[in-house]
């Protein structure tokens, strides 16, 4: 019995000093599942960062500004993730063509931005296409994916196809200006912006371009219903290079 007690007191003390560690993804890496068709099955990619390795470049980078709009004690803060996905089998630029995975041709990024008033080791930050209505969040934010090339090699006539969304929502963690990494989790619903040439090529895609959304050329929606749309699910971070430009320490 009084060996149960013991037992018992040591592992509480072991579980409460034991700091919480933030293991929901791989390693120094960018994953999520990219659903072009959320009412179908079979519509799906995974989206997993490029390994930096000996000299490939950095494929996952979250990185913090500073804006100033003139004024002395008011700043803005503009928070980027960026990430590229363009190699599969061994997942980084050297050694990419040792094997031959699902959906191996496939090359596309992902960019979400956000814009807050302050900084936070752990903030949660979510965007909406509403404006000033109650219920709904109005943070400054904006999520755009681009579909390079497809597994079946088709780039659109070398367009690729861009989809955006306002609809989007990070839950950041861990952000460590010592280490200079950070974590976290996302997701996020786009609209496609690029007309498509041939749309039977292309999961996901309908034949009639009826409405499209481009916020970088003033094009917004009239109709959610006549655009496609795709759902970025599952995002996740995993103690990825933060980049501070701002004058936090």
């Amino acid at each position: 019995m009084f060996k149960r007690i013991l037992l018992f007191f040591v592992l509480l003390c072991v579980f409460s000093c034991k700091e919480t560690v933030f293991n929901a993804g791989l390693e120094n890496r960018v994953t999520a599942v990219i659903d072009f068709s959320p009412e179908l099955y079979n519509q799906k990619i995974d989206f997993t960062s490029d390994d930096q390795v000996e000299n490939c470049d950095n494929s996952d980078v979250f990185y913090v500004d500073e804006i100033a709009d003139g004024s002395i004690d008011n700043k803005i803060f503009k928070l980027t993730l960026d990430a590229r996905d363009f190699f599969k089998s061994e997942n980084n630029c050297n050694q990419y063509d040792w094997y031959t995975t699902t959906n191996e041709e496939v090359d596309h990024e992902l960019q979400i931005i956000a814009f807050v008033e302050e900084i936070q080791e752990n903030m949660y930050v979510a965007g909406s296409q509403y404006l000033y209505l109650d219920n709904y969040p109005t943070n400054a934010m904006l999520a755009t994916y681009k579909l390079k090339k497809n597994a079946d090699e088709y780039d659109n006539n070398g367009l690729g196809i861009d989809y955006y969304g306002f609809n989007v929502e990070m839950d950041i963690q861990d952000l460590d200006f010592t280490s200079g990494t950070v974590s976290g989790t996302f997701s996020a619903t786009l609209y496609r912006g690029t007309a498509v040439s041939d749309p039977s090529n292309y999961m996901g895609v309908d034949g009639v371009d009826a409405d499209l959304f481009n916020p970088a050329i003033a094009d917004f929606i009239d109709n959610y219903e006549l655009v496609d749309s795709i759902r970025i699910e599952n995002g996740v971070f995993q103690r990825i290079t933060l980049i501070n430009n701002t004058s936090i320490n």
